[in-house]
């Protein structure tokens, strides 16, 4: 008989990829574009970030002395308050807080493409896998319309819900005792700028979700196809483009914050361009199953809800994990402005250290779940062939290569490299010191998390949604507020907010060891494995024998099936 020529052998390369390799190569060929990817998308964090902090203050049109004196403060008492208010909110300083407020929300933005993105890459990836082809036309239909659904409705929540959050985390202090001087004025005005600097970032990217949405999807689904070179090279030249619009609009069109969400738009459109083009251009050449005519209601694939729900709670799990964190990050924010009022120091002084620490922690922190990415499809693709034996061998290269990534950086950080990124964004002097001391504790996460990798991945990709989904809140619901309880009052009772920020790699840390538990004893102990209790007459006696056979019964063939049921037909 002549055997059907697979697809694979028409243009795809994940079978030679995920299957033929040699396991440290394939796992070094996953991992490092998925780094790289991730890592561009830090870069991008950062820069934006940073030129926003470098820029703005430079642009006449947001300058916060016009303002303080546009809004009613008189020049002779604003000279008073410069002189007699610790840590004054100058344009430098009323940036980096304004920046700080929106990071857990742009968090959450970059975690809702994963609730289509992660789930259909994977599932298609499997169906890569078995040659299943009018399964795969059915995740390919199905995710085009979920991430349509998914991109407008976040849009719409997120423009909801901005305001009230940005009101939440932005430092402000009520003063009661006002001398003549305006201090109540003050402090009103620059909580009210902060809130409106942020909104003017976040209402662009709000409305732009869509866009990030079918990014994130076009990526998962090209790369379970092995197509791995140019989602790293799409990757990298529109964030480098994103980098670019950041300088034009910011520096030659005086948008301030705007700046940076009109770049980011700008980036985004380019990005799903790029994609849509790439896959069209497959379709004609026949080296993808995904073409968009079969998009079409009359070509007559159907919509499949049955496969939209495992594929949602499969990518539910990656965007739980960035919402809970994204939810610990805006409880640290604010948590954090509460230690420094208790402790007599300003919160927006706090908050813009965090503005400057948490842009350099984002360039490298990113990168490491870029390895899970890569990874995971990897997995996903040897789970649906039944092969446990080099899953298994995947996790602890995962784990290894996060771990080795993480001392690295940490020890980058820590010394020279740190110091560096941060006299980046020109702080005054007298934060200099308290900024590094801050970084250095926060970016001990880094390598914490990487205990975390392996386990997130592993029961992504094997598609056990229950413990996916609870490792990925363990860290920000379950363990992050007994964290932050302990180092608030040990903050309070030494008076030092810096002790607070502690708060950060204890909690990593401590959820990373207990997802390392539990992903070795699912490794070990079930990954493919159901055990029976068989009785055998040996003809002296009955002995009880253990036997393990694969659990998931319908990647079996018709043997395994029968053999199966033959064991478990003797045990009863």
């Amino acid at each position: 008989m002549v055997q059907k020529k697979r697809f694979v052998d028409k243009g795809l390369k994940a079978h030679k990829l995920y299957a033929q390799t040699p396991l440290f190569k394939a796992v070094l060929l996953v991992a490092i574009p998925g780094l790289l990817i991730s890592f561009m998308s830090g870069i991008y964090v950062f820069a934006d970030q940073l030129l926003l902090s470098l820029l703005v203050p430079e642009d006449p049109f947001h300058n916060m002395d016009k303002i303080y004196l546009a809004q009613g403060i008189s020049e002779t008492n604003l000279n008073w308050i410069k002189e007699n208010v610790q840590n004054f909110a100058d344009t430098k300083q009323m940036v980096k807080s304004s920046i700080a407020i929106t990071l857990p929300i742009m968090m959450v933005i970059n975690a809702v493409p994963n609730i289509a993105a992660i789930g259909a890459g994977s599932m298609y990836g499997q169906c890569i896998a078995k040659d299943n082809k009018p399964k795969a036309l059915q995740i390919w239909k199905s995710t085009f319309y979920c991430a349509i659904f998914i991109g407008l409705l976040s849009s719409l929540v997120f423009y909801s819900i901005n305001d009230s959050v940005l009101k939440l985390m932005a430092g402000h202090i009520p003063h009661s005792d006002d001398d003549g001087h305006q201090i109540n004025k003050y402090f009103e005005i620059a909580y009210n700028t902060q809130i409106s600097w942020s909104h003017e970032f976040l209402d662009i990217l709000s409305w732009s979700s869509i866009l990030n949405v079918f990014i994130l999807y076009f990526s998962f689904m090209v790369r379970a196809e092995g197509k791995l070179s140019f989602v790293t090279i799409a990757e990298i030249f529109c964030n480098l483009a994103n980098v670019l619009f950041d300088y034009v609009y910011i520096k030659y069109f005086h948008t301030g914050m705007k700046g940076g969400g009109y770049a980011t738009l700008t980036g985004w459109a380019i990005n799903f361009v790029v994609y849509a083009i790439y896959i069209w251009a497959l379709g004609i050449q026949g080296k993808t199953w995904m073409k968009y005519k079969d998009l079409l209601p009359k070509n007559g694939i159907p919509i499949s809800y049955n496969l939209l729900v495992p594929i949602v709670v499969i990518g539910l799990s990656v965007f739980l994990r960035n919402f809970s964190n994204a939810f610990a990050n805006t409880a640290f924010m604010t948590l954090l402005g509460n230690v420094a009022r208790i402790t007599g120091n300003d919160p927006q002084y706090w908050q813009s250290i965090s503005g400057a620490v948490w842009p350099v922690g984002s360039l490298f922190f990113y990168a490491i779940f870029g390895i899970a990415d890569g990874v995971r499809t990897l997995v996903a693709y040897n789970y649906a062939r039944n092969c446990y034996a080099r899953i298994r061998r995947t996790y602890w290269y995962a784990t290894l290569l996060s771990f080795i990534y993480g001392i690295v950086i940490y020890t980058c950080l820590a010394t020279f490299l740190g110091q560096w990124l941060i006299s980046l964004f020109k702080l005054d002097p007298s934060m200099a010191s308290q900024t590094l001391k801050y970084m250095r504790i926060q970016v001990i996460f880094i390598p914490c998390v990487a205990l975390s990798i392996g386990g997130l991945l592993m029961f992504q990709a094997t598609n056990q949604m229950a413990m996916a989904n609870f490792i990925a809140v363990l860290q920000a619901i379950i363990v992050f507020p007994i964290a932050s309880i302990v180092m608030y009052h040990t903050a309070v009772v030494f008076r030092d907010p810096l002790m607070f920020v502690i708060t950060n790699p204890l909690n990593t840390g401590t959820a990373g060891l207990i997802i390392t538990f539990i992903s070795i004893v699912y490794l070990y102990k079930y990954l493919g494995r159901t055990r029976f209790n068989i009785s055998v007459n040996t003809g002296t006696k009955i002995k009880k024998i253990v036997l393990s056979v694969p659990s998931n019964i319908k990647k079996m063939s018709y043997a395994e099936r029968e053999l199966q049921k033959s064991f478990v037909q003797q045990s009863k």
